[in-house]
């Protein structure tokens, strides 16, 4: 057991073995099995679906940001994902030049199908951990949470200067 003030070698023992943790998690819990993906889906693609389902209708310029990648790299992404039905854009009569993308009603189906067998497997695999540990867990991603925003605030609060 590691005390709660430890040094920064200890720290970052600590952060290395969270990130093993999360590395598992990833490659074998995860693996989204293939009869579920109605089409091929791309990391990157997926990940614009998630932007989307949780920031609602999002501008190029924003996804493109929010991705760090190029607007001629996003381009080609959501182009694969309108095709696919996922995705719509659209240009505001105001502002052509701006693009507004957001998911249609079989990309947040497809969204759902995919939260539901995430949430279903991880279920599973915390069977076995008891109340105390899941509190434990909960609360250390709750922490988690906290710092991230904390981090996020701050890189906003300079991106402004």
């Amino acid at each position: 057991m590691i005390p709660e003030t430890c040094s920064e070698d200890a720290k970052f023992v600590l952060v290395k073995d969270i990130l093993g943790f999360i590395q598992k998690l990833y490659t074998e819990a995860l693996v989204v099995p293939q009869g579920l993906l109605e089409t091929e889906i791309t990391m990157p693609q997926l990940r614009v679906l998630l932007l989307l389902r949780q920031h609602g209708p999002l501008s190029m310029g924003i996804i493109s940001k929010k991705l760090c990648v190029g607007l001629a790299t996003l381009t080609g992404i959501v182009d694969r994902l309108v095709r696919q039905g996922f995705v719509e854009r659209e240009t505001p009569p105001d502002n052509r030049r701006v693009v507004i993308c957001h998911l249609t009603p079989k990309g947040n189906d497809h969204y759902q199908s995919l939260w539901q067998f995430t949430t279903d497997k991880v279920a599973e695999l915390l069977d076995g951990v008891d109340n105390k540990g899941l509190s434990i867990i909960r609360n250390g991603f709750c922490q988690l949470e906290k710092s991230i925003a904390n981090k996020l605030t701050a890189a906003e609060s300079t991106d402004r200067i």
